[in-house]
């Protein structure tokens, strides 16, 4: 355990500490550095041609990844605030799929030279729940791909309702009924 003096003086060294990066530019910078540019010319382009927009600019963006990485780097317990509740489980399952490790792949491929991301302690963890971190930072009302789902979600609605106009016995989907019971079992995948 540190004292908070021990722990300012070991952010001060280990910010300004000179890592090795590999992303064609440098090869090696002082660890701020080197994150400002993965967030600047990495993070945030993947996130925006992913359809979705950061709540903060890069300059925010980097320092929060500074701490998380930070903490990372100390074992510390890591817990990352859902700021979308109301949203949270359809536009996180959307999240989570254009997020996941395939997808992920080429970005690491380019950005995983970075001596953080590679083969150090936390690296893993780092890679796997970089997604989380990001989730946490987003502006997701303001987010293209947020904007589509909600107006896909509209248009089923309105077709539900169109559905239950024309016909009254219509309630609901009977397949959704179905699996809402206790004991569901989907035969049709077994």
């Amino acid at each position: 355990m540190y004292t908070l003096k021990q722990k300012q003086e070991l952010w001060e060294k280990w910010t300004r500490e000179t890592i090795f990066a590999d992303d064609g530019v440098y090869n090696y910078g002082p660890r701020h550095l080197v994150i400002r540019d993965f967030v600047q010319r990495g993070l945030m382009p993947f996130v925006r041609n992913k359809g979705y927009s950061f709540s903060n600019n890069s300059e925010k963006v980097t320092k929060s990844l500074l701490r998380y990485l930070f903490a990372l780097y100390l074992d510390e317990k890591v817990i990352f605030k859902n700021p979308h509740k109301e949203d949270y489980d359809d536009h996180f399952d959307e999240f989570e799929h254009v997020f996941d490790f395939v997808e992920m792949e080429p970005f690491w491929d380019r950005w995983g030279s970075i001596q953080d991301f590679g083969q150090d302690r936390y690296a893993y963890k780092f890679q796997a729940t970089l997604p989380y971190f990001v989730w946490a930072h987003l502006n997701l009302q303001n987010s293209p791909r947020y904007i589509k789902l909600e107006k896909q979600f509209d248009e089923v609605e309105e077709m539900e309702k169109e559905l239950r106009q024309r016909d009254p016995k219509h309630k609901e989907d009977p397949y959704l009924v179905d699996t809402a019971k206790p004991n569901y079992e989907d035969h049709h995948w077994h």
